[in-house]
């Protein structure tokens, strides 16, 4: 096999494997939206994205290792909506609305109340790492400034503000800041 037919066949495979993620993250995204984390299974997942279910466990070993990803995926789109903001209250105010109008977080918190304080409260999981980074790079701040902004942002897990309220609280927050 020639170097020019080895790196076309490399390239091949890589593109498949992205678009199956693709089709596994985005058919998590719309179960969790319908039946949260407990209502959802891999055999569903499979269905939904058309893939394969050795497909789907060759790239996650089980619906756990699917919904980090899934935090995961989410977490880089939140942030690189961000870091194109104008200004630290206008990133805060997109975070804001991204946390308080995404529909397969309430769905989880209506059906899934254990499962989210858990995740809520297990600040040593590698997420949690992943999130203040963000927040560290998004708002140029200390620490504190960081906490300060985290815990605003997990309030509104919880108790999700009008676009009135987001707006207002951005504001005061970023002046802060």
């Amino acid at each position: 096999m020639s170097t020019n037919s080895a790196r076309a066949t490399y390239q091949h495979q890589s593109t498949i494997h992205r678009r199956t993620r693709s089709a596994i993250m985005d058919a998590a995204r719309a179960l969790l939206s319908e039946s949260g984390i407990s209502g959802t299974n891999m055999i569903e997942i499979a269905d939904r994205a058309q893939v394969s279910r050795a497909s789907l466990y060759n790239h996650f070993r089980d619906k756990g290792e699917v919904f980090v990803a899934l935090v995961e995926t989410e977490l880089e789109r939140i942030s690189t909506l961000a870091l194109v903001a104008q200004s630290r209250s206008e990133a805060l105010y997109l975070i804001s609305r991204e946390i308080s109008e995404h529909q397969g977080l309430q769905k989880a918190l209506k059906t899934d109340g254990d499962i989210m304080a858990n995740v809520l409260s297990a600040s040593d999981h590698k997420i949690w790492v992943e999130i203040y980074s963000q927040l560290a790079k998004i708002f140029a701040t200390d620490v504190v400034g960081v906490g300060l902004v985290l815990r605003w942002l997990m309030g509104q897990v919880t108790a999700p503000l009008s676009q009135e309220h987001s707006r207002q609280q951005a504001d005061r927050l970023a002046a802060i800041l």
